[in-house]
Formats: C-alpha cells, sequence, structure tokens
C-alpha cells in the first residue's frame, strides 16, 4: 500500500485501545486508513511549506484520543517528540505507553492548557469540527503561540461536503431533523453553524465555509494559507494547512 506520494505505508504499531470509540465495528482498514489519510495531508502541506520532514523535531498532536493518527506520526517522523493531548486522560495515557508519546492533558479552555516548549508541526482533527465560533478563535491563537516560526499548522472542519450529506439525509452527525435544519441554515446565511448536542457543554457540530475559514485566519496575521483540500481527510473533513511566518 502506497500513500499519495508513491511512499510504502509506514509500519506503525497497531495496538488499539478497546476504549477507542473511533474504532468502531471492528474495520481495522478504515481505522489506519483514517491515520495514513492524515499523514497524506501533513505531508502535502510540508511539501507545500518547502520544509524537509528531517527538520520536524516536534510534533502536537491534539485532540489525539487514543492515538489513531499519533501512531503515523511516531513512525513516520521516527526522530521528532510527539505530544499526545487529549481532555480524556486515559486516551492519553495510552498513547504514552503505547506510542512513546510525551502526554499532556487538555482543557476546554486552551488557555488553560499547560504546555511547554514549542512545536514544528501540529495536527488538529476533529476538533474545530464540534466546536462554536468563540472557541475556534481561541485554539487557533493558542496554536499560533505554541508553534515554531516556520511551523506547520494543519486543523480540519465540516465544509460544503459534509453539508451536502447533511441536507440529503446521507449523514446526519447524530443530530434531530430540527438542529440540522438549523445548522444549515446559519452555515448557508453566514458561512458558519453550530449546534450543540443533548448534553450541552458547547460541544457539537460546526459547518464552516471556505471564506468563512480564511476569515479567521486573517485575524491571526502570522499564520499564512498553504493549502485547502476539500474532503482531504479520509474523503470526508476539509483540511486547512497554515505556515508560522510573521512577516
Amino acid at each position: 500500500m502506497n500513500n499519495l506520494f508513491g511512499q510504502k505505508t509506514v509500519d506503525i504499531i497497531l495496538d488499539i485501545s478497546p476504549n477507542d470509540i473511533m474504532y468502531q465495528c471492528g474495520n481495522k482498514e478504515h481505522y489506519y486508513g483514517v491515520g495514513q489519510s492524515a499523514l497524506d495531508c501533513i505531508n502535502l502541506a510540508l511539501f507545500a511549506a518547502g520544509r524537509d520532514i528531517k527538520e520536524i523535531r516536534t510534533i502536537l498532536d491534539l485532540p489525539s484520543g487514543y492515538g489513531r493518527v499519533s501512531r503515523f506520526l511516531k513512525a513516520f517522523f521516527a526522530d521528532a517528540d510527539v505530544t499526545a493531548c487529549d481532555l480524556e486522560r486515559d486516551a492519553v495515557d495510552f498513547c504514552h505507553k503505547v506510542f512513546g508519546a510525551r502526554p499532556v492533558y487538555s482543557s476546554k479552555r486552551p488557555a488553560d492548557i499547560s504546555i511547554s516548549g514549542k512545536f514544528d508541526l501540529i495536527w488538529c482533527g476533529s476538533l474545530l469540527t464540534h466546536l462554536d465560533f468563540d472557541r475556534w478563535d481561541e485554539f487557533l491563537i493558542f496554536f499560533d503561540s505554541v508553534l515554531n516560526d516556520g511551523g506547520v499548522l494543519v486543523f480540519t472542519t465540516h465544509g460544503r461536503y459534509c453539508a451536502h450529506l447533511m441536507r440529503t439525509g446521507c449523514f446526519t452527525y447524530g443530530l434531530d431533523s430540527h438542529k440540522l435544519r438549523m445548522l444549515l441554515q446559519d452555515f448557508d446565511h453566514d458561512g458558519f453553524g453550530f449546534v450543540g448536542y443533548e448534553n450541552g457543554d458547547n460541544y457539537g457540530i460546526s459547518l464552516t465555509s471556505p471564506s468563512y475559514v480564511l476569515s479567521l485566519l486573517q485575524k491571526v496575521s502570522s499564520l499564512k494559507l498553504l493549502l485547502y483540500l476539500e474532503k482531504g481527510w479520509d474523503s470526508h473533513h476539509d483540511v486547512i494547512g497554515c505556515i508560522k511566518a510573521p512577516f
């Protein structure tokens, strides 16, 4: 199996935690495929940035979960120090024990995340997809603050394809029909929509247009756009790559 660069797929640690909710129905091929897809997107962003993979020494995976992507980062960037950060402490502990990742427990507010050092690469898969607009600003500012100059940030969003899935009823993301209508109405009007899950806590599903994402990046002047891949991650999430270039 080759990735999009024609390189042989990296040899990863195959252990999967029994608590990993991302491993559903025992579909290992899809589970590992999502991790490989993330690595492909990251490599494309690094290529666009003109960064050699050997220059990547520090990596942050937030949210790491139980290592669906972290296992690929540890394997591909063999000499890099990978930090796994997540609200789920058991997940962080698993990544530390099994993949040797540096453990950092996350927080709902990025300003409360206790993290040391800066990073050459940050992967943020499926976090902003679940947050309202105020948290987007907070996390983009946080990522900028912990990214080295010349460092690369890669994050994912629910974009126009996800909106299409909702409109056609192909995928509801766990939302009832009323919330789906509200979400799509806001997305169509503003380029951004968010509705919370039933349990509240400001966590739910967001939809974001490319133009809205670019408007947010304009607020963080040191983050320069490298690429925007619609359906780039697992043929589902949009992928945005940025480089920290404060000039």
